[in-house]
């Protein structure tokens, strides 16, 4: 399997069934969303991607835009519950982080604007960790910084990596001092969420 995106993947034996189908129908278009819009993306490119034939998006979704509608909903639904679970957590570095190009993606190309969704989620949510109102401006501070960290890694990482290893630092060592220094800025006297 290559690490690369924009590569299909290989077929092996086990790749069969409606739902291994719809589950790398889902997966490849995650993997697209963070590269580009879905408007930019072609239902042959996205099965392609997929490695399955073109016909299945049509037969088990009705569309390759009803493919990206369910692969936008998941990849909300994983942000908003690290955000749910984990109070104002560091910045996510991992590779999961990329799902966030997926909101600078869509961002662009909708009228109503998908962050918009996730941060009333969050505010919601840090308001009910913190026992405070949603209006209360020292969180929606907190919220509106780490938002900004998290989104701009999350979109950037690709381009931020690239430029900073013309001074010798590599991804993981970067992602590292990204995460720990998102860490610091919570402040000593930072209240964890309840677990």
């Amino acid at each position: 399997m290559t690490d690369d995106p924009a590569e299909p993947r290989p077929a092996t034996g086990s790749d069969r069934g409606p739902e291994v189908v719809k589950r790398k129908l889902i997966d490849a278009a995650k993997d697209l969303m963070t590269m580009k819009s879905p408007r930019q993306v072609s239902g042959r490119e996205l099965a392609r991607h997929a490695g399955v034939n073109y016909g299945l998006i049509h037969h088990y979704f009705g569309s390759k835009d009803a493919v990206f509608a369910k692969a936008f909903v998941e990849a909300t639904e994983v942000i908003g519950q690290r955000w749910d679970t984990g109070g104002m957590v560091p910045v996510n570095t991992t590779d999961e982080a990329r799902s966030y190009r997926t909101f600078a993606k869509i961002e662009v190309d909708q009228d109503h604007s998908p962050i918009t969704d996730l941060l009333h989620r969050i505010v919601k949510g840090q308001a009910s960790l913190r026992g405070c109102d949603t209006t209360n401006s020292d969180m929606l501070g907190d919220v509106a910084v780490a938002a900004a960290l998290q989104f701009g890694w999350g979109a950037f990482e690709e381009e931020i990596v690239t430029a900073l290893a013309d001074f010798g630092i590599h991804r993981e060592q970067l992602r590292s001092l990204v995460a720990e220094r998102s860490v610091r800025l919570r402040g000593d006297d930072w209240v964890d969420p309840p677990t």
